[in-house]
């Protein structure tokens, strides 16, 4: 799961986006009530509020038709900037050198309100914060940001990361690469890869990069949306997103009955049900502390991460000074 979360859209960016058949959004009518939304990667538990709100007939309720597909060939944050559908799921460290080249999207609702990845490591590592890598093998995806992140807070916690052995975690997820003895850390996200791992009976010790350095509590992950699209049709775009809170909202009432909607739209999931549902429990209680705001960004939590990449030049811009994220589209209860 790590995998696509952090690296797919770096690994497909330069592929050739020629044969795609989705429709340009500039063509678009007016009265056009269908859109295209597509994933970053395979449906799961990140995306259950969207089949939430197609299942439930919210689209429905405020008239728009939304399509949601899994990524065709290129990025979903290119193909979104290009016009090729209206909304997208992106991440926000992954979108900054976007953003700084140009890239004409905007990110319009928070799927979840915190950033909830961290190091995973075995628990006879006995590593039980950041400064505990020293002398150990590191599961590396080899990002920028990843790297810098980790050297970062080895150093806030008195370590010295240059001490960890870097291993290339090439795994689907990093709990086969932990229980091979092929490192004994990782950064994953807990919804899943942590999740995982009680499930594949590797014990395992966690801690939250946010609880570690507040600055790196970045968005992720995050719908972004065409910016032609949402000039051209904006009342359109908060009937889309209405929809999808209300979807998000009634996953964190009913996660249960949310995972099987999950499930069959995504079948590939049925052999898996009891860890999906584990998944979604955990991560239902994590959307938003607050429903009614589900979906809204902190202007001064999202521009703290893009001064971080500034400061430690992981990005050329200072994107602190650009508008590159809007609440003005979800609304208020």
């Amino acid at each position: 799961m790590q995998k696509w979360m952090k690296k797919f859209a770096a690994l497909l960016a330069g592929l050739s986006l020629a044969g795609t058949t989705l429709p340009s959004v500039a063509a678009q009518s007016s009265d056009d009530n269908k859109v295209d939304l597509i994933l970053d990667w395979v449906p799961n538990t990140n995306h259950t509020g969207l089949y939430v709100a197609q299942a439930k007939g919210y689209f429905k309720e405020v008239g728009v038709e939304v399509d949601i597909k899994r990524p065709p060939e290129g990025s979903t944050t290119e193909l979104v900037g290009l016009g090729k559908a209206a909304f997208g799921i992106a991440f926000q460290d992954s979108l900054a050198k976007r953003f700084a080249g140009g890239l004409p999207v905007t990110a319009v609702a928070a799927i979840i309100e915190h950033n909830t990845s961290g190091i995973i490591a075995k628990e006879e590592a006995g590593i039980k914060d950041p400064k505990g890598l020293e002398g150990h093998k590191y599961g590396t995806w080899n990002d920028p940001i990843e790297l810098k992140m980790m050297e970062y807070m080895t150093k806030k916690a008195g370590g010295d990361f240059s001490k960890a052995s870097l291993v290339p975690n090439d795994g689907d997820n990093s709990i086969i690469g932990l229980a091979n003895n092929q490192f004994d850390a990782a950064w994953v996200y807990y919804a899943w890869d942590g999740i995982l791992a009680g499930f594949q009976k590797v014990s395992t010790t966690f801690f939250q990069i946010r609880d570690i350095a507040p600055e790196l509590d970045f968005y992720s992950p995050v719908i972004i949306a065409n910016n032609d699209y949402l000039k051209a049709h904006p009342d359109q775009a908060k009937k889309v997103l209405a929809a999808i809170k209300k979807g998000y909202q009634y996953a964190m009432e009913h996660p249960e009955e949310a995972a099987d909607i999950l499930i069959e739209a995504a079948p590939e999931l049925k052999d898996q049900r009891d860890f999906v549902l584990a998944s979604q429990k955990w991560l239902s209680e994590r959307y938003a502390s607050d429903p009614a705001k589900w979906g809204q960004f902190d202007p001064a939590r999202w521009n703290a991460f893009y001064q971080w990449l500034y400061d430690n030049k992981l990005v050329e811009s200072d994107l602190t000074k650009g508008q590159y994220f809007s609440n003005d589209y979800l609304g208020a209860e």
